[in-house]
């Protein structure tokens, strides 16, 4: 058979209508059942035309939504029956040009401050780093005359600092709420109407996005309504549209809804369009994403969310964000944001509470008995872990935090609780705050460095300090300010294009709420703090509306906003670290409104994309465009960022943010056709720019760096054009993971698997399957299908051994030969054990921990079925076979005729029977060894520091593929938690409460029982990852990954 037309009734058109299918398969897990968008030419009638294909059909079937304008012409439907066969039913559909399966957007998840923020940051703290304030007072800019469409929750527009009101003469011109209040993921049923206001979502998102962008918090009389300090949002002058794409419960839309209010907003006349949601790691295929390049054509900035997966690695930005019509948006720390602080002898000092304890009472008065008092001078790293001082009973113990190796704050303070404290106070040993669990037996508090050391001063001096608890809050200087965020998404995209393109502030944004959250959240004002790169981007999305009121330029490119920002944004270092960072973290750097409105020159390309090894492209030309009224002088040079190692030697799986290392070697090296040249008034230039590789010391190291221009009109900053690329062949990078010795012991031995390659294995205890072994059906075998990388497409099917004899009875049992035949596959951890066709397009690479994307493996189980002609789930007959994992490669198509564009595992022929047996004992045994792994997960991650088992198959460098139609599946990721303080998790600590939920556990006759592994013990931070850097009481800083919602 040849690879032609592999899953071609998956994604490609058929030959006779030439109706191309693009992104997600029906069973995709995200895919909405039986709901689909299809493009039609621009001026038909999509609905005639699908109401007499479909009647003609039999298919019954509602509109979920439409557009017909002078950008898009689609029909988004609901079918009613089954849409297993889509392909045949939309088969013959006149002037239709494509269709896709529509996928889910879940809910919002904000990073919210856990209590009322007292005290706001100032407009002059809060916009001087981005230089919003200089915009301001040097040149006027307010964002008046520029709109803005805000795609999200709705808008409160009641709120006096938005407006007070909707329509002609408000900030809030006009919107559509294309979802209804009862729109969600249990009722993904369109109620659309002309009001798009949300006073009844949990946390306003929208809201909050919209204040970022344009709100006016200042002389507001309203009562109810009046923040402690009086702010504005970037362009507190600019109006705008509000598109409600999420219902009351805001917890899922469909990209048929996105995309219908990118192109509802560009046709309202939308300059600037902002979405603050999404998901990654994602090819830039989906209907939202060409949505975004295709009214960015026309004009209409978007800007995105690049996400907040940034504990999980490389490569995991969104879309859509990814598209490259729009801008992704990543996330900066803020110069200061608003914590708690307690008073020790009338002075303030910070604090946060633990996450399991933080029963602390307003004006609480706390009996201090310091733990060791010469802990901090001895650099003792074990205070409480090791010793406890028996005069704790009934007191508030001073301990100081220190290695968590003999146990962190869970432990500690269950150890204060053995001795009869009432209250764990952990201070600090460095200046910075560090978010906590403590222990759910007493209260629990870290406290900072000053603050414990003003205490043990006291003490020592003879005297008994005054320590009183206050919920009040005040400004705190956030140590990583105008640095990366450590839960923003780094890129490089999946193909290898610079994204995110830039970054606005992010982490502990303040705005508006609707009365409605601010009653949710216990807000005493609708006002409230929230962090993520859904604030950073309506942060940008407002500088850009300072940069287009000051250009005046209504038919301005999408290219040339973009050179702008990119341009004058400012590139930061990594945190305490001299390195610059990466540019596939930050992009151009932080987005600058002064720079960006006042420059007199433009540099084009503003990024550039050198590609791996085996596509380099040694050479640019950049134009220079002067501007200005007289002639400049531009100086070239340029600037090596940090390189990224996200492999490491010997191991194929993609390393999350705790293991990547940043170093300052493997560096292109750059050399320019001119070093220095003159442009006259209003005239352009060309320099040609040359670049030469590093050598890799690493597996696909990123490389980048910044070409800067300086030029003689502009002294305080000069251009940047960052550019990156990858070192070594970024095709030939397996999409199978076969050896990973990190996976092993992150969550191979503490998920009770001896091995962690990628392969059908001999049995369910997973032990190597060997050549001409016996595989039975009803016992069923182990099987991984582990992503180090994500993919367009992957697959996994049964191949008959002796093609004639075994086609014939393949054919008998209902299989068609002709085609893949796709084995179903067992989740062993999932809640009921639910199973699924080996299909998954795209597939999302795989992580250690945490929840999607990028979730850690599936454990699977095989018995013996896959899905027939009729896309049923059958058993397969006795006989001999082998299992084949395909996967297309990076930088591969789906449709490709190369055999060298898959990545194919090939496991040993076996024979599968289908005998019945009784569960052995010797089978439940070993099922109760492997099991019992779970529970000791951080003794047992040491065990295996060598390298995975062998792979249970072999690669082979190329291999056949069947065509025809295609059994499309879904797959449940596994989900482990992650808890911020690994001692959390420990055990033998006294708490409040002795009881332990029980592990819930699949049943399968004669196999091993397999838990979702315990959180691991995370490796110490290194680099970006800056987890303890800000206080977790106000969640500033908290990486959540996986919400569609990008905050």
């Amino acid at each position: 058979m040849q690879l032609a037309g592999i899953l071609s009734a998956l994604l490609l058109a058929t030959q006779t209508f030439a109706l191309v299918r693009r992104g997600a398969p029906v069973d995709a897990p995200n895919a909405l059942t039986c709901a689909f968008l299809i493009d039609f030419e621009q001026g038909v009638d999509g609905h005639a035309l699908l109401n007499q294909h479909l009647a003609g059909k039999g298919v019954q079937w509602t509109e979920r939504t439409s557009i017909n304008n002078k950008f898009a012409n689609f029909v988004s439907v609901q079918l009613v029956g089954d849409c297993q066969d889509a392909d045949a039913i939309f088969a013959g559909l006149p002037r239709a040009s494509s269709f896709s399966v529509v996928t889910s957007r879940p809910a919002p998840q904000p990073v919210i401050s856990s209590a009322d923020v007292g005290q706001p940051i100032s407009d002059e703290a809060y916009h001087s780093i981005t230089g919003v304030n200089d915009a301001r007072n040097k040149l006027g800019l307010t964002g008046k005359g520029i709109t803005v469409a805000i795609i999200d929750s709705g808008i409160y527009y009641l709120h006096p600092a938005l407006g007070g009101g909707i329509g002609k003469g408000f900030k809030v011109l006009g919107g559509y709420d294309l979802v209804g209040d009862d729109y969600s993921a249990a009722n993904p049923v369109p109620v659309p109407d002309d009001d798009p206001i949300d006073n009844c979502s949990g946390n306003s998102h929208g809201t909050h996005v919209a204040g970022i962008v344009a709100a006016d918090a200042r002389n507001i009389v309203e009562p109810g309504f009046e923040p402690a300090v009086p702010f504005t949002g970037v362009a507190y002058e600019a109006n705008l549209l509000a598109f409600r794409v999420f219902g009351c419960p805001a917890d899922n839309t469909g990209t048929d809804i996105v995309t219908a209010a990118i192109y509802r907003a560009a046709d309202a006349g939308a300059d600037i369009i902002n979405l603050s949601l999404g998901g990654g790691p994602d090819y830039a295929d989906e209907p939202d994403t060409i949505a975004a390049t295709i009214v960015g054509k026309y004009g209409h900035i978007v800007l995105a969310s690049a996400g907040n997966s940034g504990a999980k690695g490389l490569q995991v930005t969104g879309n859509p964000s990814n598209a490259q019509g729009g801008l992704s948006v990543a996330s900066f720390d803020n110069t200061v944001t608003p914590l708690p602080y307690s008073l020790i002898d009338e002075q303030s000092y910070f604090y946060g509470l633990g996450q399991n304890n933080a029963s602390f009472v307003e004006g609480q008065v706390l009996d201090i008995v310091v733990n060791d008092i010469t802990a901090d001078d001895t650099d003792l790293q074990t205070d409480g872990a090791t010793n406890i001082n028996p005069a704790a009973k009934g007191k508030a113990l001073l301990l100081r935090w220190g290695s968590t190796t003999q146990g962190g704050s869970s432990k500690r303070c269950g150890y204060a609780l053995a001795a009869g404290a009432a209250q764990c106070i952990l201070y600090g040993n460095t200046d910075e705050l560090v978010g906590i669990a403590g222990n759910k037996g007493l209260p629990s508090m870290f406290l900072s460095r000053a603050g414990g050391l003003a205490l043990i001063a006291k003490i020592k001096a003879g005297g008994k300090p005054n320590f009183v608890f206050t919920t009040k809050q005040k400004p705190y200087p956030i140590p990583t300010a105008g640095t990366i965020s450590s839960f923003s998404s780094p890129g490089l995209s999946l193909d290898l294009e610079i994204k995110p393109d830039f970054g606005g502030l992010g982490g502990q944004v303040y705005s508006t709420v609707s009365v409605h959250a601010a009653q949710v959240e216990n807000y005493a004002v609708p006002y409230g703090s929230y962090s993520g790169t859904s604030m950073a981007s309506p942060y940008s999305a407002g500088v850009t509306a300072l940069l287009l009121q000051q250009r005046q330029a209504r038919g301005i490119k999408f290219e040339e906003v973009r050179g702008y920002l990119q341009n004058t944004a400012s590139p930061r270092h990594i945190y305490k670290s001299e390195s610059v960072n990466s540019v596939a973290y930050q992009g151009a750097g932080l987005v600058n409104a002064f720079f960006a409105a006042s420059t007199k020159s433009l540099v084009l390309p503003s990024a550039i994309a050198l590609n791996d090894t085996e596509n380099f492209k040694p050479s640019t030309v950049l134009t220079i465009q002067n501007n200005d009224v007289e002639p400049v002088t531009y100086e070239l040079s340029y600037l090596s960022a940090a390189t990224v190692n996200g492999y490491l030697a010997g191991d194929d799986f993609t390393q999350d943010a705790t293991t990547t290392t940043f170093t300052e070697d493997q560096r292109a090296e750059l050399s320019f056709s001119v070093n220095s040249l003159t442009i006259a008034a209003g005239a352009s230039a060309q320099v040609t720019v040359q670049f030469t590789e590093g050598t890799a010391l690493t597996p696909l190291p990123i490389y980048s760096g910044y070409i800067q221009i300086s030029a003689s009109n502009q002294a305080d900053y000069p251009i940047h054009v960052p550019y990156a690329g990858v070192l070594g062949s970024y095709k030939s990078k397996t999409i199978w993971s076969r050896e990973s010795a990190s996976l092993l012991s992150r969550w191979g031995v503490p998920t009770g698997l001896p091995s962690v390659s990628t392969g059908l294995f001999a049995d369910m205890d997973f032990n190597t399957l060997t050549e001409g072994a016996v595989i039975n059906a009803t016992t069923g075998a182990g099987l991984l299908a582990v992503a180090s990388s994500t993919t367009r497409g992957a697959f996994i099917e049964i191949i008959a051994q002796g093609v004639s004899k075994r086609s014939s009875s393949l054919e008998a049992a209902g299989f068609n030969t002709s085609a893949p035949i796709y084995i179903q596959l067992t989740d062993l951890i999932g809640e009921g054990n639910p199973v699924t066709a080996a299909l998954f397009v795209p597939m999302q690479r795989h992580s250690y921990a945490g929840a999607a994307p990028a979730a850690p493996p599936n454990v699977w189980g095989f018995f013996g079925k896959a899905y027939n002609a009729s896309g049923y789930a059958a058993a397969l007959p006795q006989g001999e076979y082998k299992v084949k994992f395909t996967a297309v490669k990076n930088f591969c198509i789906l449709d490709s005729k190369n055999e060298d564009d898959f990545d194919i595992i090939l496991s040993p022929k076996f024979k599968l029977s289908t005998n019945e047996v009784e569960p052995s004992s010797s089978a439940s045994s070993s099922a109760s060894s492997v099991a019992a792994t779970t529970s000791t997960a951080s003794s047992a991650s040491s065990v295996a520091t060598t390298g995975s088992s062998a792979s249970t198959g072999t690669a082979v460098a190329t291999g056949s593929v069947a065509t025809g139609s295609a059994v499309t599946g879904t797959s449940t990721a596994t989900v482990s938690s992650v808890v911020s303080d690994p001692s959390a998790s420990t055990s033998g600590v006294p708490s409040a409460s002795a009881s332990v939920a029980p592990t819930s556990v699949p049943v399968i006759i004669a196999s091993p029982t397999y838990a979702a592994p315990p959180a691991p013990a995370t490796p110490k931070p290194t680099n970006l990852y800056k987890s303890g850097a800000v206080s977790t009481v106000a969640s500033a800083f908290a990486a959540f990954a996986g919400f569609a919602m990008m905050l």
